[in-house]
């Protein structure tokens, strides 16, 4: 019950920006560029320390990493509901990324580390899980806060407290109840042999054991650890483990590895564009279509561009013609627009289950080039798509395949790369797949500027090239 949290915790800093940027549009006076950017700021942040707590993880433990890092993510979330301006908010989201990518890999650890070998795959199955649900229960608070129109002044007149900023602080609960939670677990018992803590680490294993088992702990039947080979190195320097850590994973970037290294980075890094770009822009998206359909109600069937572009042109129509402080005209921000956010998200749990019981029938490298040429037809409907259930649907669709197609690289990632080079191998192509979700973000505002047919013609091509690129995959089983 505590990874529920934990994994929320994760989502909605990740993703609650998406659902307040159609409300805090006219608030902060963001531009489309604006909205680009407070998408993929949590991403930059996680780019920027994603080896540095790899670091800090294995030398201050996983349980302090998560528990303070939840912590502070949630104290961030909730001053950025307080922001004034869009440079204010962009700062909390870089930082809010740059704490959550430390318990997000302290989680990865701890979850291998505190369970047996024949429960780990079931328990990172329901991890995806989680993270789905946190993707649905998101959508639902943000349907159930932001689209009523409460205000709250200050005495003063300074900052008014609105839904959408209601929403940013609520969404600090996962992150506080995470920590809270955290505190009242032990700490990775492969962790404390590593710092050669053994008789902690065995208090701990006697823990589990009663829990489990509902026996007294002194009959566990482990009565002593014995050191591991690995760690009975000593007088050994910084610098000589350095270099040696070094020699060791020196392999990963020579060939025939580094072919393999840049093939599957690149899938990622195309798999992240495509699911994690229209994904976080779909809310937006979703309210300029209810602006122009509520706009002309009678009027003929017409494009998705035509009604986005509608949208973009009436807000910059008037801040061209008016001779005093342009007024900004609101998107249409109603329950509609967040019920279709829970329809894509339900959709992609959906799509997880059929994959799951597909991947034991075809092969993993078919089921993703499925899943990537369907989201590049998809993304070129979704251009031509005209009545606004036809949108949705086929929005439903991409994101799902394109979520399940990015998911299984890092299952590939393991089949292919030998035991000693694989978390270099996943590290690298999940640092990559995170550029992917800033660059896809900051360049969908740009294109879209430019010509409607961009954002699309960038997502749905990249798809493609990475079902090509999956097909030229080497099929190397790892030793």
């Amino acid at each position: 019950m505590a990874m529920i949290p934990v994994c929320w915790a994760n989502v909605y800093g990740s993703t609650s920006m998406s659902y307040v940027l159609p409300s805090a549009e006219c608030d902060l006076k963001l531009t489309m560029f604006d909205k680009g950017l407070l998408n993929s700021m949590s991403f930059a942040g996680m780019i920027i320390t994603s080896f540095l707590w790899g670091f800090l993880v294995d030398a201050f433990g996983r349980k302090h990493i998560m528990v303070y890092g939840f912590l502070v993510t949630a104290m961030c979330n909730f001053t950025s509901s307080f922001s004034q301006a869009s440079w204010q908010l962009v700062l909390f989201k870089l930082i809010d990324g740059i704490v959550i990518s430390g318990p997000y890999a302290a989680l990865q650890s701890y979850l291998a580390e505190i369970h047996g070998t024949q429960l780990r795959a079931q328990m990172y199955m329901w991890l995806g899980v989680l993270f789905a649900l946190g993707n649905i229960s998101l959508s639902c608070l943000a349907w159930l806060i932001i689209p009523h129109k409460w205000e709250l002044g200050s005495g003063d007149g300074s900052l008014t407290i609105t839904s959408w900023r209601l929403f940013l602080a609520l969404c600090t609960l996962p992150g506080l109840t995470a920590s809270l939670a955290l505190c009242f677990f032990p700490e990775s018992p492969r962790y404390l042999i590593a710092q050669k803590r053994h008789d902690d680490a065995l208090a701990v294993f006697k823990k589990i054991y009663s829990i489990n088992t509902g026996k007294d702990p002194e009959t566990y039947p482990v009565k002593y650890l014995e050191e591991e080979e690995s760690i009975k190195i000593t007088g050994v320097s910084f610098k000589q483990t350095l270099i040696g850590s070094l020699k060791q994973i020196q392999p990963i970037f020579l060939p025939p590895n580094v072919i393999t290294l840049v093939l599957t980075a690149f899938i990622q890094c195309g798999a992240t564009i495509g699911s994690n770009t229209l994904r976080l822009w779909m809310p937006m998206l979703f309210s300029m279509i209810e602006t122009y359909d509520q706009n002309h109600a009678n009027g003929p069937a017409t494009t998705m561009c035509t009604k986005i572009g509608s949208a973009i042109y009436q807000n910059s129509t008037v801040s061209n013609t008016t001779t005093t402080e342009p007024h900004c005209i609101e998107n249409v921000v109603n329950s509609k627009v967040y019920i279709n956010a829970i329809v894509i998200s339900v959709a992609s749990v959906i799509g997880y289950m059929i994959a799951k019981s597909l991947v034991n029938i075809i092969s993993k490298r078919i089921l993703m080039v499925i899943c990537f040429a369907g989201a590049g037809v998809c993304c070129g409907a979704l251009y031509w798509a005209e009545n606004s259930k036809g949108i949705l649907y086929t929005s439903a669709v991409f994101v799902a395949l394109s979520s399940i197609g990015g998911s299984i690289v890092n299952n590939i990632v393991v089949d292919i790369f030998p035991t000693a080079l694989r978390t270099m191998a996943l590290s690298v192509t999940m640092v990559v797949g995170r550029m992917g979700a800033v660059i896809g973000n900051l360049l969908f505002p740009v294109l879209f500027e430019l010509d409607c047919l961009g954002p699309f013609i960038m997502i749905g091509s990249v798809c493609l090239v990475c079902s090509t690129l999956v097909i030229v995959l080497p099929r190397k089983k790892a030793c």
